[in-house]
């Protein structure tokens, strides 16, 4: 890991704090550059979560959220839409060189500059900065955050994690040299660090849930019930983030529930599981006991798949009546080259039964993999008439390659990117994996499988 700089000049730019209360951690989320971003229940969870850790241990946490939609100052508010979800805020910017070959336009998403210069100008200078990346191809993002924080507090160590960071350490630390880069997903390892570098100035507190109560608004909250996936994908980098399977008691996270339900009025949760369904009657089963016992009302979305193998109508009829609304399950492919996590008659009667259990074909998503290395157009448009004929609503997921997975190889091989070079590469949006691809094509599927949604 590389060792702090404290020689960065442009102090200058600082002005005298508005809040005189400490900040012994700063957690920033960071810019996103991108042809396309959306807050489809979208949060930097594993920093909001370390805040709260750090928070139960007495730590004064604050957070800069460059995605903020609801921030008061913006020109213009992003639309909002159902269930906490909506737009982020958005400025045109000069498109990449890698990139000219992609019929689309390349935006900033978040906070102007300015605006985020007032933030920081607000604030005391913090004794330690988390800044996260949630994605490899991000990374740019990120970088421009991370130099206007080193041109603010130039004293201030800066940890850089998330995603980007673990799955391209190396990377990572060429292009933030003077940050400390996290590479491990153990959370005793991250606060015995933290605590290394600075120790807590304030009180502990009782309950060390994600920070969401940090932010301007609480659209939704988001839960994760355990880490890990018994399944190996080979587009998946599950079992390289997280090689164990953990689990939380249904106790534990009933009272999580609870916390967001009762003192902070939150109605929309969201699930940010891998294998929610696994191991059903004794993980999340018992929990759905509880909040229907409890009568409370709430409304759960999955944005990631469910695992239609462990979609049984008992199972189907307990998310309907815990009130889960976004229900998506997995496909990927309809000739299962990659995925072997179902077969056809259990994906049917995954649909059959959340049909029984009574919800509309609108209501059931399937998510299927597009753009994957030699694949056909047609094989996706198939895929998408067998969901439609179920009574399901195909999404397509743009497949982006994923560093250290089996896939990734196949994809780099073919790719018409540097993708071991250049993580901006990875970005789903320009179908990496396609050699040469057919942009009039793409959209024309897009559109159809947007009329077979409707």
């Amino acid at each position: 890991m590389a060792s702090f700089t404290k020689t960065m000049s442009g102090c200058g730019a600082r002005k005298k704090a508005l809040f005189s209360e400490p900040v012994d951690v700063l957690l920033v989320n960071p810019w996103i550059y991108d042809f396309a971003a959306y807050d489809f229940w979208l949060r930097p969870y594993g920093l909001l979560r370390l805040g709260g850790w750090l928070r139960k241990k007495g730590y004064r946490v604050k957070l800069l959220d460059l995605l903020d939609p609801f921030h008061p100052e913006l020109p213009r508010r992003p639309k909002r839409k159902f269930f906490g979800t909506g737009h982020f805020f958005r400025t045109p910017v000069e498109k990449p060189a890698l990139f000219e070959d992609v019929p689309r336009r390349w935006a900033r998403y978040g906070l102007p500059p300015e605006l985020v210069e007032r933030e920081l100008s607000r604030i005391p200078a913090p004794r330690l900065i988390l800044l996260t990346c949630l994605q490899t191809y991000w990374y740019p993002g990120a970088l421009e955050t991370y130099r206007l924080l080193r041109r603010f507090f130039p004293e201030t160590p800066i940890l850089l994690g998330g995603i980007y960071a673990r799955l391209l350490p190396d990377h990572a630390q060429k292009t933030f040299p003077e940050a400390e880069i996290v590479v491990t997903g153990r959370e005793e390892e991250i606060l015995s660090r933290i605590e290394e570098l600075v120790p807590p100035s304030g009180e502990p507190r009782s309950e060390g849930y994600p920070v969401f109560d940090l932010q301007r608004e609480i659209p939704y909250a988001v839960l994760l019930t355990g880490t890990g996936c018994p399944f190996r994908c080979a587009y998946c980098a599950s079992r390289l983030l997280f090689p164990e399977i953990k689990r939380r008691s249904p106790e534990d996270l009933f009272s999580e529930i609870l916390y967001w339900y009762e003192r902070f009025g939150v109605r929309d949760l969201v699930f940010y599981d891998d294998a929610l369904l696994w191991d059903f009657e004794h993980h999340l089963g018992p929990l759905l006991e509880r909040v229907v016992e409890a009568g409370i009302s709430v409304r759960f979305h999955t944005p990631n798949a469910l695992h239609a193998r462990f979609l049984t109508p008992e199972v189907a009829r307990w998310l309907k009546r815990a009130g889960f609304v976004t229900v998506r399950l997995g496909l990927e492919t309809v000739t299962r080259r990659y995925d072997q996590k179902v077969n056809p008659e259990e994906f049917e009667a995954a649909v059959a039964s959340l049909r029984q259990a009574g919800y509309a074909p609108r209501e059931i998503g399937v998510y299927l993999l597009f753009g994957l290395p030699e694949q056909e157009l047609s094989e996706v448009r198939k895929a998408a008439e067998y969901v439609a004929r179920l009574g399901a609503r195909p999404i397509l997921a743009e497949y982006s390659p994923v560093p250290g997975t089996p896939l990734f190889k196949e994809a780099s091989r073919i790719s018409r990117y540097p993708l071991f070079e250049e993580p901006l590469a990875h970005n789903n949006s320009v179908f990496p994996a396609f050699k040469r691809p057919d942009w009039e094509a793409i959209e024309g599927l897009k559109r159809y499988v947007r009329e077979l949604s409707r």
